[in-house]
């Protein structure tokens, strides 16, 4: 799986089926992390939101994403004396005894099918999750009308052919999120319930 052939138009993509719905979403999230956190932001794409996440003055951030395109633009979004750090890669790549006080996870879980999440992903982001961190995540929710379903059936098969993700349908990610012994602290939907944003905690 690799978002390198969508790099070049992913944003713009974004911003004209969502207009700022996904970019406000995620600036929710952001709003919940703690001043002074150690923060991983996981799948974080060209980094359209890092300002946003600096802004909240964290002690350190790692940034990792799969996607060395989407990486570089990303990088240009930050100063040299911003208190962040790149990794291409996954959360496999992770050094075993690093730990976060937060873990954002935009429009990540949703690329993955569900014995994915249970048996493999989730397990390690919590093994580096520091008690009583937060894991944010922001993604679609469970398509309830017909557009919102017309909607994932396309993002699913265009993302499908141009970045090879696993999904084939949506994921019930906040089941996954259950199952592993989290729960949604506080959420806000949007864009009409299409998209919701949380922080789970322990």
């Amino acid at each position: 799986m690799t978002f390198d052939a969508v790099a070049p138009f992913y944003d713009s993509l974004a911003r004209l089926f969502f207009g700022r719905s996904l970019i406000r979403a995620q600036q929710w999230g952001i709003g919940q992390v703690r001043s002074g956190s150690r923060v991983l932001m996981l799948g974080g794409g060209t980094g359209v939101t890092l300002p946003d996440l600096l802004s909240r003055q964290p002690s350190s951030v790692l940034f990792v994403e799969a996607s060395g395109s989407m990486l570089t633009k990303a990088r240009q979004r930050t100063q040299p004396d911003d208190p962040v750090s790149f990794q291409k890669g996954t959360e496999a790549d992770l050094p075993e005894t690093i730990q976060f006080d937060a873990i954002l996870l935009p429009f990540v879980l949703d690329l993955y099918p569900f014995h994915t999440l249970q048996g493999q992903m989730l397990p390690t982001l919590l093994d580096h999750l520091a008690p009583g961190g937060q894991l944010i995540v922001t993604d679609f929710a469970r398509p309830q009308t017909y557009w919102q379903q017309a909607y994932m059936w396309l993002m699913l098969r265009f993302f499908g052919l141009l970045a090879n993700i696993p999904a084939r349908q949506w994921t019930d990610w906040p089941m996954a999120l259950r199952q592993a012994g989290l729960m949604e602290a506080t959420g806000c939907s949007f864009r009409a319930n299409q998209v919701r944003s949380g922080c789970w905690v322990r």
